[in-house]
């Protein structure tokens, strides 16, 4: 099926509403072959957007990261963050960029159906339908899917779709297809939830892709993870973050379900 082509006066349209609400950001993302537009909140500064105060407290977890350097590159794990939920959505995360830059360059998701659950911005579910993906970008703030879908029509992937979806409350009924999860695993009662959607929602013979960006807390779930029958492959990925000089080593699961 041809997809539709996005005319630059609709997305000048969805821009400027956006751009009403919000002071924007965009970013570039290595997705392979492809280089992703995204746009955002700025978090950076005050404004329009209300996030100031979650791009301090953001700020001075990732400044207190610091402590936390490792190796002799600039490699630091991504920092806890202190809010739950609030505006982590608006953030370009490191654990985002480096599933977008995988799928790009080690994936092949060409016919694949694939749900992204926790989307933010859309930057890791963009990535695999840069590849041939047939996508959904899931989230329950409903401004956060303002951003996922405008991000998809500006890269002009019009087969994308957005679903308000509380991946903790409400229930997929049957098989999705592959699974992308870029950094859930920050608070440990998310934990339940990752396994209860592998089990009820991962298609046989297709594989959940979990992007964890080296928090401590996510240990008790990989030490559950290898009680399983699941088959894990473990891949690591170095992105830049996008608000500092740091680099992060994000590590990048293939979790497979054979039946």
């Amino acid at each position: 099926m041809r997809r539709r082509a996005v005319s630059t006066q609709e997305l000048a349209r969805l821009r400027g509403a956006l751009a009403e609400d919000y002071d924007l950001r965009d970013y570039e993302v290595d997705a392979g072959p492809k280089v992703l537009r995204v746009t955002g909140p700025d978090i950076t500064g005050g404004g329009r957007s209300g996030l100031s105060k979650a791009a301090l407290a953001a700020k001075e977890a990732r400044y207190a990261s610091a402590e936390l350097l490792h190796g002799r590159d600039g490699l630091a794990p991504s920092p806890e963050s202190s809010a739950r939920g609030g505006s982590n959505w608006a953030e370009l995360w490191p654990s985002a960029r480096a599933m977008a830059s995988y799928f790009g360059h080690s994936v092949r998701m060409r016919s694949v159906d694939a749900v992204e659950v926790n989307c933010g911005l859309g930057t890791a579910g963009l990535g695999a339908a840069a590849k041939g993906a047939r996508v959904t970008l899931a989230d329950s703030n409903p401004e956060a899917l303002r951003f996922a879908r405008f991000n998809a029509l500006q890269n002009g992937f019009t087969h994308v779709r957005t679903l308000e979806f509380d991946w903790r409350k409400d229930r997929f009924t049957d098989h999705v297809g592959s699974l992308i999860l870029a950094d859930v695993l920050y608070d440990q009662g998310n934990f339940e939830d990752v396994f209860r959607m592998l089990k009820d929602n991962l298609a046989p013979g297709r594989t959940a892709f979990l992007a964890e960006p080296g928090r401590p807390i996510a240990t008790a779930f990989f030490d559950e993870l290898r009680k399983t029958d699941y088959r894990v492959r473990l891949d690591i990925e170095r992105v830049q973050d996008a608000y500092s000089d740091n680099y992060y080593l994000v590590h990048v699961l293939r979790i497979k379900k054979d039946r």
